[in-house]
């Protein structure tokens, strides 16, 4: 296939299939600004606003008097179609500029329908505020999180090789349910959270966060059906498709920062979560105290996430395609310029009418709501094991869809700096191992640090870092002198 840039005039249709491919399975991680679950540091005693996503009321009754965060960022992309082969030298090559060679990141050819998950979020200056029987926090943020679901193994081919692949033309072939969702938005947060029970054997607390969400782009897709044909390298023959598509973001030209930022959809979201504590030693989380007993026996946390939406009403758009068919001459020469260009042709070609598929002017999406459980077990005063599940909820086919997973994370803990090492399992495909960090004011860590090292092969990406000062409370000089002296500084009991 002859090459070409990709916004040249003279690029074809299949060369910018097989770039957006990789730009969307692959580069999603260098881009994109939700569904991270950060689980090196997320079910620490001591995360802050690093765990308040996964459960709100992880922040009640916290061993710190506050936390201002500054600042933290996160990235993460997964798919089970195309990886980076093992030993490709992706630090070596990202540090010299040197580009990763196309045999380096070979696809995952079986008939099975694929899957990609991408997000990242960027979270600005945020504070959490721990009193006696209660806590209260804020932050905002700018997210963005992308799904791919039932994407057939074919049509993922031929996006990647172009309509030209030999194996796979003059065959016909059929995909049913695709899905896909972009959003980026604005996040901002505020959280209240409470004691509801501070008993001998059990404490218990929850939280919630409200969300104002500020829509700012967003892109879908919904295929009930295709039925298809590459007929040859020029001849694309599609006999059915039922489809939907919508988008909402700056057309092509306007790629300002005003305009790439600006408001084009409101919308509200919820947070909730509780954790059931047995036998919370109440020492471990006084500053006038040195214990050297374990915090709690275990702690079981259940929280629901990202239940909300966004409606987009400016500059949003949406197409639709019932039982369309068409014999698409000259595919291999096509040309897409900009997004309205691209909703002309498509309706030009199924339609007769540049405008045959437009349908609303508005539409709803939904952000990647989930039901969480983690369980964390205390061997000792430093020493832990969590095993945490994300499940996602189907409430809508208009929506982020979330990734499945189950995570086993061995940690060592203490108040100036900790480790973890996390096991995860995404959507029960491939086990990944990451490593999480803490000393002092930074947090960094993976849940999947195969890229770096090179030792196995890799589907996707995963990094974030964080920085955060805490107050763990004042004792004063007379308090630790006269500790006898309940009155001024008691040490709790430990039941």
């Amino acid at each position: 296939m002859k090459r070409c840039a990709f916004f040249s005039e003279n690029c074809s249709f299949n060369v910018k299939l097989k770039a957006i491919s990789f730009f969307f399975l692959f580069s999603f991680s260098s881009f994109f600004v939700s569904a991270q679950e950060l689980w090196g540091l997320a079910n620490s005693n001591y995360a802050g606003q690093m765990g308040i996503n996964l459960n709100s009321a992880s922040i009640v009754g916290a061993p710190y008097k506050w936390e201002l965060h500054y600042l933290s960022f996160g990235t993460s992309v997964m798919n089970n179609y195309m990886y980076l082969k093992n030993n490709s030298q992706l630090i070596r090559k990202s540090i010299t500029g040197a580009s990763i060679s196309s045999d380096n990141t070979p696809d995952r050819y079986i008939q099975t329908d694929k899957w990609a998950y991408g997000s990242m979020f960027l979270k600005y200056p945020a504070f959490i505020w721990n009193a006696k029987n209660f806590s209260l926090a804020f932050n905002t943020s700018t997210r963005l999180g992308f799904s791919a679901n039932k994407v057939p193994y074919h049509l993922a081919k031929f996006i990647k090789e172009g309509f030209d692949y030999d194996p796979q033309q003059q065959l016909f072939y059929t995909g049913r349910g695709m899905s896909m969702a972009l959003i980026n938005w604005q996040e901002f947060a505020l959280t209240g959270g409470m004691i509801l029970r501070n008993e001998s054997d059990w404490y218990v607390c929850a939280a919630a966060t409200l969300k104002y969400n500020y829509g700012l782009n967003s892109f879908f897709v919904n295929m009930d059906d295709i039925v298809y044909n590459s007929s040859a390298d020029s001849l694309l023959i599609v006999q059915n498709l039922d489809m939907e598509y919508g988008h909402a973001s700056a057309n092509d030209g306007e790629t300002s920062i005003r305009n790439i930022l600006k408001k084009r959809g409101v919308g509200w979201g919820l947070n909730y979560g509780m954790q059931f504590i047995k036998n919370r030693n109440d020492n471990f989380y006084s500053p006038c105290s040195s214990t050297k007993d374990k915090p709690y026996d275990y702690k079981i946390g259940v929280s629901l996430i990202d239940i909300g939406y966004i409606k987009f009403s400016t500059e949003a758009r949406t197409f639709n395609f019932d039982k369309a068919h068409t014999d698409w001459f000259g595919i291999d020469t096509v040309k897409f310029n900009d997004i309205g260009k691209t909703d002309s042709l498509l309706g030009k070609q199924f339609y007769g009418a540049f405008m045959g598929a437009r349908d609303k002017r508005e539409f709803t999406l939904f952000t990647p709501a989930a039901f969480s459980a983690q369980f964390d077990y205390a061997f000792g005063l430093n020493f832990f094991a969590n095993l945490s599940v994300i499940q996602r909820i189907p409430l809508v086919r208009y929506a982020i869809k979330r990734a499945n997973q189950i995570a086993f994370t061995p940690r060592y803990e203490k108040k100036r700096w900790e480790v973890s090492l996390p096991i995860s399992f995404y959507e029960q495909f491939k086990p990944r191992l990451g490593v999480g960090f803490r000393y002092g004011v930074l947090t960094i860590g993976s849940d999947m640090i195969s890229p770096l090292i090179g030792l196995t092969n890799s589907y996707g990406v995963d990094f974030y870092f964080g920085l955060s000062i805490k107050n763990w409370g004042k004792c004063g000089k007379n308090h630790r002198l006269k500790k006898s002296n309940t009155e001024k500084c008691k040490e709790p009991n430990r039941s």
